[in-house]
């Protein structure tokens, strides 16, 4: 009997620590949204994309959650989408699970035709800004020095919204840990990634 209730334990524990967890995502998404806004970064989305499946187990779970953001600017010109500015779309995603079993954060810079957008983004557009390290069926990836890159194959172009390359890099979660943290990891680091 013993056994059994310690199995139960473990779970709520789990459970516990699971939202804990997200309350802490929440508390971090909150916050740079605030250090991005003061260095001139505006959030493409009011809250995070993130991908739910009620058909798989594996959605069932948030493991994964992006934010998008451009740096403020000069419109796009797209008339579909008159909020979106001219230049790089700025990715940051947290993977709970990481590469290695390891909390993960990885910033990106996105180089778009924005011509191609015909919305903002929305929670389920998760995909977008997940695949293209991912999907060597639509990406040709590669990793030189821990900076990923990887360029959109010509069948694709259209379904990724007009993405032509993505570049960046992941580092540990726990090192994002205060106001300064988010400002030098991840904001000015967003900004000097390799633009090829």
């Amino acid at each position: 009997m013993s056994s059994t209730n310690d199995f139960g334990g473990n779970i709520s524990l789990s459970v516990k620590v699971l939202r804990e967890t997200y309350k802490n995502i929440n508390l971090l998404f909150n916050e740079m949204d605030i250090i991005g806004k003061e260095h001139g970064f505006i959030s493409l989305t009011p809250k995070f994309l993130r991908w739910k499946s009620d058909s798989y187990e594996d959605g069932w779970l948030l493991s994964n959650f992006i934010k998008v953001y451009q740096v403020e600017g000069d419109s796009a010109g797209n008339d579909n989408v008159p909020d979106l500015k001219d230049g790089d779309v700025f990715v940051v995603e947290i993977d709970l699970e990481g590469e290695e079993d390891y909390p993960e954060i990885s910033i990106s810079r996105f180089q778009y035709d924005l011509t191609k957008w015909e919305r903002m983004p929305s929670i389920a557009d998760h995909w977008l800004f997940h695949d293209p390290y991912r999907l060597e069926n639509h990406f040709t990836i590669e990793e030189t020095d821990q900076v990923w890159r990887c360029r959109t194959k010509t069948k694709s172009i259209n379904r990724y919204w007009g993405l032509k390359q993505a570049i960046g890099k992941a580092f540990p979660l726990f090192t994002v840990c205060d106001s300064e943290a988010i400002k030098s990891h991840i904001f000015e680091a967003l900004l000097k990634l390799p633009e090829s």
